[in-house]
């Protein structure tokens, strides 16, 4: 009776190994099993095992470290997926525990089995992929992944914006895809990484692939090439000072697209709206239109986002501003002559005449391009309905960056006001919803943690519009910095995907990546791990693609 059932019972056994392997063998090639030598546990904290390959098969492939494996565990039917983060090789006298007498070379006794640690990061279920729950069986068949197996186990979308290649130890997976999906960058991307490391390829990458309109706020003139080879949009702010160096707006646009990299061109034309057309010798072209702030037309903008105003100047400015009608900001300080009508404080007062001189000096308000003093010819803010027909709109502020920081805030935090306020009123509107994507490089710049406390409310107040409301309305923005812990808070919280390139130890604490920071601060140029809520793993290990100019 024993020996029958003990008979019965090796059948159903051999059956369950020959299911299992036909199993892994439809999901990709077997190269080993899960250990026999010692117990199998794993559990929430701890969900590493070992595995056994065979000698001949690990010559044949050099498995390594962070290489994906599956797994099919012989009882529950299921299919995993491991990722390998220690390897094991042992001499035969190791294993055998037989001390050395001498020493000496015998290569027969190296034809031992590679041990490898696997990390369970996922299993599939009825084709579902949950966390990994099932028991794994000494003897369950190991593989390697197919690429459908591993794009489903990871839970990497088949759709979306292609960046990069998922990464198994140093070497990019060519086959299997990273892809950044509508709803990721809706939800908004982080991009922190050394100089260096890759974060203006990636950006690149994304501007150049986005099928969206998307607007690129740029501080180094690294995207003008983007533009134009996609026959986009060069926005140009300029400032009064820069015109007058010039000797006129055409010189400063020739100087400023002489050094963007972009070979031979020549300015072909000009519309009605001052944008002008742009022939480049490679075929490629490109539309600059050079652009200022309108007191009149950004007032109310002004009084939002500029960091110099106090809360109460920041409530006066406009009524004094729609009181007095100024023709340009320098006519403001006469609308100051109302203080008494409007009840102002002398404080607030003292403070509107300090913030409106600041905003004067920065030259990017009211820029008369006539060089006679009675004629008014002033370059005007862009349409922000135009600017979202665009396929793609850069904002190239490295030139009022030479007037600081204070001019680029203005230009570029004025024009997401009436960016947001376009989308808003599409919104309202039920126009449906179509999809803009904003790239700041160096969000530091634009975002930062220090500044003093009673400036931070109004621009908490933006961060909130773009990234929290903006969402709804079709609005997705990334931003990249190599300085995370200068970037304000509320960005940190609402960009629900991180990528993490090659960083500091500090910058990876900053975004709770840093149990990555041994990879990281030695990954190569574009390497790089992806956190995010859209995939069915919390991590990924990627390498960008590189872009091509």
């Amino acid at each position: 009776m024993s020996g029958a059932s003990s008979r019965t019972s090796g059948g159903n056994l051999e059956e369950l190994i020959s299911r299992a392997k036909l199993t892994a063998s439809s999901l990709g090639e077997v190269v080993g099993i899960a250990a026999r030598v010692q117990p199998i546990s794993h559990g929430e904290e701890e969900r590493r095992i070992r595995v056994e390959v065979p000698f001949d098969t690990y010559l044949a492939h050099p498995l390594r470290v962070g290489q994906y494996l599956g797994l099919c565990p012989l009882v529950s039917g299921v299919a995993m997926l491991g990722r390998v983060v220690e390897v094991e090789r042992a001499d035969i006298m190791a294993v055998a525990r037989v001390p050395a007498i001498g020493v000496g070379e015998d290569p027969s006794a190296i034809s031992t089995p590679l041990v490898l640690t696997l990390e369970l990061i996922s299993e599939e279920v009825g084709g579902e992929v949950l966390p990994p729950s099932s028991p794994v069986d000494p003897q369950s068949p190991v593989f390697l992944p197919s690429r459908d197996f591993l794009e489903r186990t990871l839970g990497l979308p088949s759709s979306g914006v292609e960046v990069g290649e998922v990464l198994e130890g140093s070497l990019p997976r060519a086959d299997v895809k990273v892809r950044l999906t509508e709803e990721v960058l809706r939800h908004h991307v982080l991009v922190v990484g050394t100089t260096g490391s890759g974060k203006t390829n990636l950006l690149r990458l994304l501007a150049f692939r986005s099928p969206y309109n998307t607007v690129v706020f740029d501080l180094q003139g690294d995207y003008v090439q983007v533009a134009a080879k996609r026959r986009g949009l060069l926005l140009l702010p300029v400032s009064s000072q820069h015109v007058a160096e010039a000797r006129g707006l055409v010189n400063f646009v020739q100087f400023v697209l002489s050094n963007s990299a972009l070979g031979k061109f020549k300015l072909t034309g000009a519309d009605q709206g001052g944008v002008l057309t742009v022939s480049l010798e490679n075929g490629g072209e490109l539309r600059v239109m050079p652009t200022a702030l309108r007191l009149m037309d950004s007032y109310k903008q002004l009084a939002e986002v500029s960091p110099v105003f106090s809360p109460q100047a920041a409530y006066f400015f406009p009524q004094l501003v729609e009181n007095c009608r100024p023709e340009t900001i320098r006519e403001f300080p006469e609308c100051l002559e109302l203080k008494d009508q409007l009840k102002l404080h002398r404080a607030t007062a003292e403070n509107l005449e300090r913030s409106v001189y600041l905003l004067e000096s920065t030259g990017v308000i009211d820029v008369n391009l006539s060089s006679m003093r009675r004629e008014r010819n002033y370059l005007s803010s862009p349409d922000p309905e135009a600017l979202l027909k665009e396929p793609i709109v850069v904002v190239d502020l490295r030139w009022v960056a030479e007037r600081g920081m204070l001019a680029v805030t203005l230009v570029a935090f004025t024009m997401l006001e009436s960016l947001f306020s376009a989308k808003d009123a599409a919104y309202k509107r039920g126009e449906g919803v179509k999809n803009t994507l904003l790239i700041f490089d160096e969000a530091h710049e634009y975002f930062p943690q220090g500044r003093r406390e009673e400036n931070k409310e109004g621009l908490e107040r933006l961060i909130n519009r773009v990234l929290r409301l903006g969402r709804v309305r079709g609005i997705g923005s990334v931003l990249a910095t190599h300085r995370p812990e200068d970037l304000n808070d509320l960005v940190l919280t609402l960009t629900n995907t991180k990528i993490a390139l090659r960083s500091e130890e500090e910058s990876l604490k900053r975004i709770g990546m840093d149990q990555f920071s041994n990879f990281l601060r030695v990954a190569p140029t574009g390497a790089g791990v992806m956190r995010t809520f859209a995939y069915r793993v919390p991590e990924i290990l990627f390498r960008a693609n590189k872009y091509q100019p």
